[in-house]
């Protein structure tokens, strides 16, 4: 008959041997989490999109010119068309500031309607090269980025598959198809609206608000209304030339930016599709059409 001493002891050794496979168990574990880890981070080198609660972010294939250019009519937008949002709310801002600063949109109508004297009074000439400086380097680094960006656009589609659907519990976002001239049109109607139809939340109430502080500042509306009721010369008066500048570069690259997005998640949800397509089917031995004999 077993002593009570050797039953404590068989007990002690039960346990431990349990902890032992526990601690076995877990290792096991946290070595098949760490090479899911290492397999995922070798497969999202190159991503090719993004969601979040905030909306869907994507690289991009656009013409490195055209970015160009739309960093050239209002620096930051450039930026936008390639999804960075932090440098083209940067740029904005500064070229709102900085121009207003400096008076320089103000000094450019005075030139064109030929009053010299009156453009060199009000532009001030140390703020207007630091604005020069900052002007060509947004031109430039969009110009950059753009090459850039769509070398690892060319790499990222060998390697990611497309995340179609995310569900947060304070949004939900997906992929789908639109019709580019639809998010142009709402751009137009009020720029911003565009941006909300492509699921870009943060970015379509930026330019929403922009918006706003541009119709507020240069009195358009209020103008609008008077050449509405005949009376040019008050219209003209009430406008502010400084900011009026502003607006067509702003509904124009909104406008711009709308569609080409609307573009872009057009093709990839083909590529969602098409690789989900080839991924179930293409091992496939169905016959659809059959030789004629």
């Amino acid at each position: 008959m077993p002593r009570p001493f050797d039953r404590q002891r068989a007990k002690y050794i039960h346990a431990g041997s349990i902890l032992l496979r526990i601690g076995r168990t877990h290792n096991y574990c946290n070595n098949l989490q760490t090479n899911a880890m290492k397999k995922d981070s070798a497969r999202t080198r190159y991503p090719i999109l993004r969601m979040s609660m905030l909306g869907i972010t994507y690289s991009s294939v656009p013409r490195p010119a055209m970015v160009a250019w739309w960093s050239a009519a209002f620096p930051g937008f450039g930026h936008f068309i390639l999804n960075q949002y932090a440098r083209g709310v940067l740029f904005t801002l500064s070229e709102m500031l900085i121009n207003k600063l400096s008076g320089l949109n103000d000094a450019i109508v005075y030139t064109f309607c030929g009053r010299f004297d009156d453009a060199a009074a009000v532009l001030d000439a140390n703020l207007a090269f630091g604005y020069a400086t900052i002007y060509l380097f947004a031109v430039w680094d969009s110009y950059r980025g753009a090459r850039y960006q769509g070398r690892l656009r060319s790499l990222s589609a060998r390697e990611q598959p497309i995340r179609r659907m995310l569900i947060h519990p304070m949004e939900v976002q997906y992929v789908e198809r639109k019709k580019p001239l639809t998010g142009f049109f709402y751009s137009l109607l009020f720029p911003g609206l565009g941006q909300l139809y492509n699921h870009r939340f943060c970015l379509g109430f930026y330019i929403m608000f922009c918006w706003w502080v541009h119709i507020g500042m240069s009195h358009a509306l209020a103008a609008g209304l008077e050449l509405a009721y005949g009376t040019a010369a008050r219209s003209t008066e009430m406008l502010s030339q400084h900011w009026i500048m502003f607006m067509p570069s702003v509904l124009g690259g909104a406008a711009y930016h709308a569609y080409r997005g609307t573009v872009e998640q057009n093709k990839l949800f083909c590529e969602e599709q098409r690789t989900y397509l080839k991924k179930t089917y293409g091992r496939s031995e169905i016959v659809i059409f059959r030789e004629s004999g």
